[in-house]
């Protein structure tokens, strides 16, 4: 589960970076809410789809970003 903290956490791999969880949550959220229309309505949209989800990337990557700069300096 080493990998995992990497992922959550900031520069110092022991806080627990805030945006980067609401991003991996978000991402969770955004393919399973896409994954049950599919599976109720039987229909899927490949160009709203690729939209949204690079919406949400982006949206996530400049936040990750906004929020590297709080970050401390690597020793």
């Amino acid at each position: 589960m080493e990998w995992l903290k990497q992922i959550v956490t900031g520069i110092d791999n022991n806080t627990v970076d805030v945006a980067r969880v609401l991003w991996i949550i978000g991402t969770l959220s955004f393919l399973s809410l896409s994954a049950y229309d599919i599976y109720k309505s039987g229909h899927f949209d490949m160009a709203n789809f690729a939209l949204a989800y690079t919406g949400l990337l982006t949206g996530g990557a400049v936040g990750v970003r906004i929020k590297a700069i709080t970050e401390p300096e690597q020793k």
